[in-house]
């Protein structure tokens, strides 16, 4: 195989199984009565309780007005909560509230649920697919991208 037939092939492998995940996790997200990006910022909150805005604005790479739009709807399904930072009194911190950590741990349950068939693959292939997707990464990694 050419080195160009290769490298196409490789891409259009991880842009399919990119595909999936993304479905399974729309359809999750469905499921639970949230959009996908709720469900992610419920994601990121939940790893890093006590976020400001601009934090979780600059880890999910969206815009201020998209992220603070929908953090007021969570706010208002009652799944966040904003409050005063005791570091900062100016800064606004986000957490989650208990029907959001519980909504949280449903969400994680349902999802190892949905994609509980990964779980067929041998130890050995999934070793063998960890270490590629390594290599991958080291391929096609930057100048600078250690940083993100």
């Amino acid at each position: 195989m050419e080195k160009e037939e290769k490298v196409t092939k490789i891409l259009y492998s991880f842009r399919e199984v990119n595909k999936y995940f993304y479905r399974q996790m729309w359809h999750h997200a469905d499921e639970m009565g949230v959009t996908l990006v709720q469900l992610q910022i419920m994601k990121l909150v939940s790893e890093e309780p006590n976020m400001s805005l601009g934090e979780l604005t600059r880890k999910m790479n969206l815009g201020k007005s998209t992220v603070s739009s929908t953090v007021d709807r969570l706010v208002k399904a009652g799944h966040l909560q904003r409050e005063q930072s005791k570091k900062d009194r100016r800064a606004i911190i986000l957490n989650l509230t208990e029907e959001g950590r519980a909504k949280q741990k449903e969400g994680i349950e349902r999802y190892h649920k949905r994609l509980h068939k990964l779980g067929d693959i041998t130890d050995e292939d999934a070793e063998t697919l960890l270490r590629l997707h390594q290599m991958v990464q080291e391929k096609i990694k930057l100048n600078g991208d250690e940083e993100n």
